[in-house]
């Protein structure tokens, strides 16, 4: 594999792995921070979050109901042409719902789609997470 796109994969790895850190410490900016302007959330159970702003509502509603303790694996990681990419992951850990206290093991599958930006950087432009436990 080429230098280059050995770098622009681990580019593309480094924004999946920084929101998932931000995600687990509840990092609202560091989470947005992420993301393209257009990008968008689909999580289980709930509308489309789309566009930063809408996301910088979801966010805090995400992190004032539970916390998060998740390790997570990247399954795959490809640049499918010179702006766009994906990564699959998976993560597993406990949730704990911060009103009652109850922790629960959780597993998801993540789909990111990240886009690069004028600027050179990767972001989330679409991310979709489904809870399998």
């Amino acid at each position: 594999m080429a230098d280059a796109v050995k770098d622009e994969l681990a580019a593309i790895e480094t924004t999946v792995v920084s929101y998932l850190a931000a995600f687990n410490r509840g990092d609202v900016d560091a989470v947005l921070a992420t993301y393209a302007d257009d990008g968008v959330l689909m999580g289980p159970g709930n509308p489309a979050a789309v566009g930063k702003s809408t996301l910088a509502q979801a966010y805090p509603g995400i992190f004032e109901a539970a916390s998060f303790d998740m390790d997570y694996e990247i399954k795959e990681a490809v640049q499918i042409g010179a702006e766009w990419g994906f990564v699959r992951t998976a993560t597993e850990g406990t949730v704990t719902n911060k009103a009652s206290g109850i922790a629960a093991h959780a597993t998801f599958h993540e789909l990111f789609l990240l886009r690069k930006s004028a600027e050179g950087a990767w972001q989330i432009a679409r991310y979709s997470t489904s809870k399998i436990s």
